[in-house]
């Protein structure tokens, strides 16, 4: 099948041995996880962790209930009426979900329609099965015409979208199924997100009446547990039975299946004081967010409903590749979103946190972007050592940035930051609150015989890093 693995957020144990640092010294905002933390912290919860890990204690000596009563009804409960324990099918995570149902639904070959953007693991699921994912745009999926719909087996659909968080209205939704059920195609509705969204806009309830509607639903990101992988599926009484009597034996485990029961029994449920207050925070934050990033040069933050916000760097000098791996060099983790983009790296997706930690990523803008300048500067020497001819300003558009007939070879100074201020540079304030260092009046390098001079000893055969010191010594210092 040739498939490749799916890349997730949240990789803190990979971030910490590289780069020599603890876990608890990493920002993550990687993973989409509620930043209230887990509500076993909460006091205004009233869950108890000892008491559930005594539960677990207690089974883990006998194989668990394949049927799962009390944790199916805890589910059912939590959803509210029109929704029974015969209804629920519980996971090992979405994932799980995803390919027990592809697995008793599709056969190699059938069409399966996967909105763009949504998370990879739709498109490799149905891959598994030697399905064909059919990509349609997020926009245009409400429009589908009669005979795409009857076409496709199955469609994909996550509610509120990841990476967008568009939420789709309930009503919306609704009419959408409804058409699904008429050509008897199959559609997911993903939920994964929507605790910390609005609830409101849930369409599990209707799963309950219509065969060709199952909605996931889970625990992991809305109450901030990525290592208790429970999700659960909602889906009629045929359909979920039929789901239950095909999922794997014994899929859920004693210590999740405790954890799971207890939250799941949360006074209030959707709309407990400790989910509230969480959408309340996110709220805030995500606002923050959008509202710290627009003005600065390069990001397009989008409009989001989630607790996440996609940011377009579509127009910025970086890839959003390159911006990634050099803020996790710095132990600040953020989800690099081209798998989720058909390799299109212009696309970062940020999990609402803390504003402190946010303030923090911000703080590092400047020392990310020093630091690109620079490898920007050193790739873009060894080039024009290697092949001087290249160093022509050809049809720059920015010519002439200093001056007519201005010597363009190194376009990326060399000796970046210099810090002396008597070439002309100076310490000046960033969008970001932070110092940069500019060359905005210093155009001693673009001086034809000069550059001519630094160019030479660039060129003699040794260290390029003791060649730029030599050249900053013997050419630019007697210059100033």
């Amino acid at each position: 099948m040739d498939l490749s693995p799916c890349r997730h957020g949240g990789q803190l144990d990979k971030i910490s041995e590289e780069l020599h640092l603890p876990e608890s010294d990493i920002i993550d905002f990687s993973a989409s996880l509620n930043p209230a933390g887990n509500p076993f912290a909460s006091k205004e919860s009233g869950l108890d962790i000892k008491k559930v890990c005594n539960i677990a204690a207690a089974k883990s000596g006998q194989y668990p209930d394949n049927r799962y009563i009390e944790l199916r009804s805890a589910a059912a409960s939590y959803l509210g009426t029109g929704i029974a324990c015969d209804n629920i099918i519980p996971g090992n995570g979405p994932c799980e979900l995803f390919r027990l149902i592809l697995e008793c639904t599709v056969k190699e070959g059938d069409h399966i329609i996967v909105p763009i953007p949504s998370p990879v693991e739709y498109q490799h699921s149905c891959r598994t099965f030697g399905a064909m994912p059919q990509q349609i745009e997020l926009s245009d999926m409400f429009r589908l015409p009669k005979r795409t719909i009857e076409k496709a087996r199955l469609i994909f659909f996550s509610n509120p979208n990841n990476p967008t968080g568009e939420l789709t209205s309930r009503e919306e939704l609704r009419e959408f199924a409804s058409k699904c059920a008429e050509h008897q195609t199959l559609l997911i509705v993903d939920e994964s997100f929507i605790e910390l969204s609005d609830p409101c806009q849930s369409v599990a309830d209707l799963a309950a009446g219509n065969d060709h509607l199952i909605v996931i639903r889970s625990i992991v990101n809305a109450f901030s547990l990525p290592g208790t992988r429970f999700s659960y599926g909602v889906a009629s009484r045929e359909m979920a039975a039929r789901l239950n009597s095909a999922r794997l034996s014994w899929n859920i485990g004693a210590f999740t299946e405790a954890v799971a029961t207890s939250i799941l029994k949360m006074d209030g449920g959707p709309f407990s004081t400790y989910l509230k207050e969480s959408r309340k925070f996110i709220l805030k934050e995500r606002e923050y967010i959008i509202a710290r990033l627009t003005p600065l040069y390069g990001f397009k933050p989008l409009e989001s409903s989630a607790n996440y916000v996609l940011v377009d760097m579509g127009g910025h000098f970086m890839d959003s590749e390159k911006f990634v791996m050099y803020f996790a060099s710095h132990g600040i983790l953020i989800r690099e979103c081209s798998d989720f983009f058909d390799g299109k790296k212009r696309y970062i997706r940020l999990a609402v946190r803390s504003r402190e930690d946010f303030e923090k990523l911000i703080g590092k803008l400047d020392d990310v972007y020093a630091e690109y300048s620079k490898e920007a500067a050193k790739e873009k020497l060894e080039e024009i050592i290697e092949h001087p001819e290249s160093a022509a300003r050809g049809t720059c558009s920015y010519y002439p940035c200093h001056f007519q007939g201005q010597d363009c070879t190194f376009c990326f100074c060399p000796f970046y930051p210099c810090e002396n201020e008597k070439t002309g540079g100076f310490w000046m304030e960033s969008a970001t609150g932070g110092r940069v260092w500019s060359c905005e009046n210093c155009t001693l390098v673009h001086q034809p015989k000069i550059a001519k001079k630094i160019l030479d000893i660039l060129m003699e055969d040794r260290d390029t890093e003791k060649n730029i010191q030599k050249a900053w010594k013997e050419v630019l210092l007697p210059l100033l």
